[in-house]
């Protein structure tokens, strides 16, 4: 439902400029823009050629009618503007239609006006909302969210995500619920709560969905045990400044080491392919002895895989046995020619799965050859050093030793453990941030001085330390952040995802669902950014739309301490709470504002799995994150505007 209604929004946008049309696009769209519209549907509807967004002319088109698709910033506003107005001087006669993601800005149009284009220009907007990337898991593809949340101090983003919320709850039904932690998350709270009353009586209603018909977003999926679909129960809003120890861990599930070593963008990787010797001599053979066969091939990642969906959240530890133990089992399925018509039907269909067994011992062996250096069992070994707080000085001191000068990707390893370094110890000692940035000055120059200095001292990532512990410690033990004994093959807790370091996002999800209020004292939460909230979605005599504070537990299901009860915090806490399970399972909608990761993803999919949970999640985010693309978010756009600064 969710796609195809933003395929019906962008049809009806093509469709709005009559005749045969050029698509510019903003390379942040293009993208995500295959995940919802196919090139012969845009086709279908007049787009004669899809171009990305520059400040050349665009020359002769053969049609007339130009359409830009873009994000709504100043950068974008001034390109375009720039090729307008050249593709003026070079020829006439073309119609500019310019539709900004996910609205319209004063700010952008203001761009227009002084650029003298704004005349040229019939200017839209394009209401993007959340982007289904798998069943379980939508996206709304804001790059740099988190970016101008913490460190610029811009929120406009933050409208963008109520908008997209509250649409979700118009197509599903309203959430009864609503939760959350963070000073982002109370801000969308707000903006969730004037939009309903803007709506007055066409509000979503509470549990009760707007259209009869829901697509595989909630619905039963055989694999995962769910019983039973149904409109939205609860909505967790989560800050990703709450937790900003976890993205800068490596991932050590399947689909988060894809992702730390090749990337995953839009639901798709590309590990390098290396050809077998027939395929390169028959490559010789016919291009010349200095051509080189081996290339990125795409392969798509989502639950339409059936051998990756089973294996993506697993440990990689046991991603190698199960591969194994698939690829064996097809082989010697049957040792005999006697089949039934049934036995041979389901051969076969493992037979068609043999190609994705293929493909995924490919990208594991991929995967394993960059997790076997010794550099990442380095960094691995650092990263666990930090969360258990031993060897502060023997830990920084390896990060101070690390090899950046090697290349740029080999800075962000260095930049993730100094952050790590700093949010676990409550800052980093002065002589090591001196020392680190000495080495950025000599290796990579001035413009990254500026990004320590500035954006990531801004955005709470990196500072130096003042004195004290921080407040991770206190966090570790009130939450159990740390679990020892962890099986990879069979696990037990939500901590299996980083070899014994469960999320803090994951440890605020498993109390809130399991616990009146967050399962954890006040003093505990008033350690984390922002304030607390848990509120009740209704309406009042008037059936006007209106919060009020949570009065029946039994709206939030199944009650219990995230703590264990074998410690004495446990018991205290659970004394005198009643026991109230739900019969129904109930739908738990998971916001991250600011970023999620793969490997909080596999966190939540395992606890959903947990009887004692009764939920199924559903994870939205602003942008699916690891530990480096969060801070190239940060510091690519810091080192461009201190190159831009220096250039005048």
């Amino acid at each position: 439902m969710i796609r195809e209604e933003a395929r019906r929004l962008l049809i009806e946008l093509l469709d709005s400029r009559r005749g045969k049309k050029v698509l510019v696009l903003d390379p942040k769209v293009s993208g995500f823009l295959g995940l919802l519209a196919e090139v012969s549907l845009l086709k279908e509807h007049g787009i004669e050629q899809l171009l990305h967004l520059s400040t050349e002319p665009l020359g002769d088109l053969g049609v007339r009618n130009v359409i830009y698709l873009v994000r709504a910033s100043i950068e974008n506003a001034k390109q375009i503007a720039e090729q307008i107005k050249e593709t003026n001087r070079a020829a006439a006669g073309f119609e500019y239609a310019v539709y900004f993601l996910p609205r319209r800005t004063i700010a952008c149009e203001r761009i227009f006006q002084e650029e003298g284009v704004y005349g040229d220009i019939v200017a839209g907007e394009f209401p993007l909302g959340f982007i289904p990337f798998d069943y379980d898991v939508l996206s709304l593809e804001l790059g740099t969210a988190y970016r101008e949340l913490v460190a610029d101090g811009d929120r406009s983003s933050l409208y963008g995500v109520a908008r997209a919320l509250t649409r979700l709850q118009a197509l599903y039904g309203g959430a009864a619920v609503l939760k959350g932690k963070g000073p982002a998350a109370a801000a969308v709270r707000s903006l969730l709560l004037r939009m309903r009353q803007e709506l007055g009586m066409e509000a979503p209603i509470t549990g009760a969905a707007r259209c009869p018909a829901m697509d595989s977003l909630l619905m039963v999926v055989v694999v995962w045990g769910i019983a039973g679909g149904g409109p939205i129960d609860e909505i967790i809003l989560l800050d990703r400044e709450v937790d900003a120890v976890t993205p800068m861990c490596t991932q050590l599930t399947y689909e988060g080491l894809v992702d730390e070593t090749m990337q995953i963008k839009h639901g798709a990787a590309r590990p390098w392919h290396r050809p077998s010797r027939l395929q390169r001599f028959a490559h010789l053979q016919k291009a010349g002895r200095n051509a080189h066969p081996g290339g990125r091939q795409r392969i798509a990642l989502n639950s339409a895989d059936k051998v990756f969906r089973d294996l993506r959240d697993l440990s990689f530890a046991a991603v190698g046995p199960q591969l194994g133990q698939r690829a064996k089992s097809i082989q010697s399925d049957y040792k005999t020619s006697k089949r039934s018509l049934a036995e041979l039907k389901e051969f076969a269909a493992q037979l068609k799965a043999l190609p994705n067994i293929q493909r995924h011992i490919g990208l594991a062996e991929a995967v394993n050859r960059a997790i076997a250096a010794p550099a990442f069992r380095a960094r691995v070994s650092v990263e666990q050093s930090l969360l258990d707080g031993h060897g502060l000085d023997a830990s920084a001191e390896s990060i101070e030793a690390s090899p950046i000068c090697r290349a740029r990707t080999d800075l962000f390893v260095v930049l993730r453990l100094m952050c790590l370094l700093s949010l676990t110890q409550g800052g980093v000692p002065k002589k090591y941030f001196d020392a680190l940035r000495k080495e950025i000055l000599h290796s990579y120059g001035h413009e990254y001085m500026l990004m320590l200095s500035n954006v990531l001292h801004c955005a709470g990532l990196l500072v130096r330390h003042e004195g004290g512990k921080g407040n991770f410690p206190t966090l570790k033990r009130a939450f159990r952040l740390l679990v020892d004994d962890i099986d990879d093959k069979i696990p037990t807790d939500v901590a299996y995802v980083f070899s014994g370091y469960a999320p803090l996002s994951v440890r605020l999800v498993e109390a809130a669902v399991k616990a009146p209020g967050w399962g954890v004292g006040e003093e505990v939460l008033r350690l984390l950014p922002g304030p607390a909230f848990e509120v009740e979605q209704t309406s009042d005599d008037k059936g006007l739309p209106i919060e009020r504070p949570v009065q029946d537990r039994k709206l939030t299901g199944l009650r219990r301490s995230i703590l264990p009860s074998a410690t004495p915090a446990a018991d205290s806490l659970s004394a005198g709470w009643s026991l109230r399970v739900s019969k129904k399972r109930r739908i738990v909608l998971v916001v991250f504002i600011g970023g999620v990761t793969f490997a909080e993803i596999a966190a939540l999919r395992f606890l959903g799995t947990r009887p004692e949970v009764n939920c199924s999640f559903v994870i939205a985010t602003t942008k699916l994150i690891n530990g480096t693309t969060l801070l190239e978010s940060i510091v690519d756009d810091s080192i461009r505007t201190a190159k831009e600064t220096a250039a005048l």
